[in-house]
């Protein structure tokens, strides 16, 4: 594993081996190095745990790093009586010290309060395409400039949909690297200097990124009208 002791290492497999999440020992390996990597200061955001396999190898990794909080939503809402006994068995079993930071609330919910840069954002949710795609929305304003996206399941259509248009002419990442099915993503740092054509195709001066403002525009009136029926519908 890399940057990790070979004994460490299969104490940890050995401890999460029980724990099926369908991740391979080479994501676990990616995640542990991802977090490892991440700045001080800056949080780890794991949105979907399953059943803490996942969750391991990130505080893992930040412990061997600069020690940053492992914040850990489930896929869906629950209360601390219906959080996953195999998480809580898995977790308990690996010695997992105060890195972690398990919550119960939704992670929608939470991103609308949320105060802190992350540093890694580790999306093991649904992998259908309108609930990904809100994952990403609603983290990405949060997401520090030197940030990683690591995303799970890229093998299936909504989420490759995701993938697609995140790193496409209206994304605002770039691709970096895949581990089986699972592709990291990095913001897209370059400061765009836009050439616009008369079809509102724009081509970067710098770096040839194309993004068409036809049809971002277009989506953000969608997302905006979106937004005020869901308002008048909760009230």
């Amino acid at each position: 594993m890399t940057g990790l002791a070979a004994d460490e290492a299969e104490a940890v497999k050995r401890l999460t081996s029980q724990a099926e999440d369908g991740i391979s020992d080479a994501v676990c390996d990616l995640l542990y190095g991802l977090a490892r990597d991440v700045p001080e200061g800056q949080a780890i955001v794991e949105i979907g745990r399953g059943k803490g396999k996942s969750t391991v190898w990130l505080v893992r990794g930040s412990e061997a790093g600069k020690k940053n909080k492992v914040f850990s939503f489930a896929s869906q809402k629950a209360s601390p009586d219906t959080v996953n006994a195999d998480f809580i068995t898995n977790l308990a079993g690996a010695g997992i010290p105060d890195t972690l930071v398990s919550r119960h609330e939704a992670a929608e919910d939470a991103a609308q309060r949320w105060k802190e840069n992350i540093g890694l954002l580790w999306v093991n949710t649904s992998y259908e395409y309108e609930d990904i795609k809100r994952v990403i929305l609603v983290w990405q304003r949060h997401l520090s400039s030197n940030a990683r996206v690591a995303i799970h399941g890229c093998d299936q259509p909504g989420t490759g949909r995701v993938i697609r248009e995140s790193t496409g002419s209206l994304g605002n990442f770039t691709y970096e690297q895949s581990v089986d099915t699972t592709k990291v993503l990095a913001i897209d740092g370059c400061t765009h200097y836009w050439i616009i054509n008369s079809d509102e195709i724009g081509i970067c001066k710098y770096c040839g990124r194309k993004r068409n403002f036809k049809r971002l525009a277009r989506e953000t009136l969608e997302t905006e009208t979106r937004k005020r029926q869901a308002g008048r519908k909760g009230k």
